[in-house]
């Protein structure tokens, strides 16, 4: 299991993420914590690159943006943006 840590610019997003969009949202924590690993590369030609996304929320409106630290077995969430 990883630990996260959240950057505020993130937060301040996360918590303007309408009500639709937090149960997408809590799931997408989840599978950061768990398999972080799981996420798509932010660059595609770097396909063991650290820095990951996943989409979440109805519709595949969100994305989550994060950087794996594995030595620190810590997942830092970068940026969250809601487009629905």
């Amino acid at each position: 299991m990883y630990r996260t840590r959240t950057y505020p610019e993130a937060r301040d997003a996360i918590a303007a993420l309408p009500e639709v969009a937090l149960a997408g949202y809590a799931e997408a924590l989840g599978v950061m914590r768990l398999g972080p690993w799981n996420g798509l590369p932010i660059n595609k030609s770097n396909s063991g690159g650290a820095v990951r996304q996943l989409v979440f929320g109805p519709g595949g409106h969100g994305l989550v943006t994060y950087l794996i630290l594995e030595d620190q077995r810590q997942v830092d969430v970068l940026e969250a943006q809601w487009a629905g």
